[in-house]
């Protein structure tokens, strides 16, 4: 038994499962190209959105005139930047979705896959030494739990006396 690379379900043999196979013959490759650029753009945009919320957070927390609630700013600050870092994530599962199905694909529509190099250079990036360093994940999933942490440790240190 294998597992399907699009809905993680266990089936018999290939690189999708019957379901996710028949959903892939059916699509065109130009218009799921584009959907793909389109993913790809709204990714980064979710994932600059996030990036200037956070700055503004900061900017909020370290400006400010309180002299007793600055804490929670940071606070709900790192409470607003997980619900953006949720749809950052959706999107995420999405993009590398779409990836698998255009890169895992030898056929579309009965004509060859016309992304046979970036599926050599993705077979090589899985042996290569550093294939942890994707920067989609670095996107993510690293940055955003950084600068969510970030905001919950400056929140404690002012809570507690250490900044103020």
């Amino acid at each position: 038994m294998e597992t399907c690379n699009i809905c993680k379900r266990k089936f018999d043999s290939g690189d999708f499962c019957i379901g996710c196979q028949k959903l892939i013959d059916e699509l065109d490759f130009g218009e799921f190209n584009e959907e793909r650029k389109w993913l790809e753009e709204l990714f980064i945009k979710r994932f600059n959105n996030f990036l200037v919320v956070f700055s503004l957070i900061v900017t909020a927390g370290f400006a400010n005139s309180f002299e007793n609630g600055r804490f929670l700013v940071f606070y709900f600050g790192a409470i607003l930047l997980f619900l953006c870092w949720i749809t950052l994530v959706r999107i995420y599962y999405k993009y590398d979705n779409t990836l698998k199905i255009i890169l895992g694909q030898k056929t579309f529509g009965g004509k060859p896959n016309q992304v046979k190099i970036v599926q050599d250079l993705l077979k090589r990036r899985k042996n290569f030494r550093f294939k942890k360093l994707q920067i989609s994940l670095w996107l993510s999933y690293y940055i955003p739990v950084l600068c969510m942490t970030f905001l919950v440790i400056v929140g404690l240190c002012i809570n507690i006396g250490f900044i103020r």
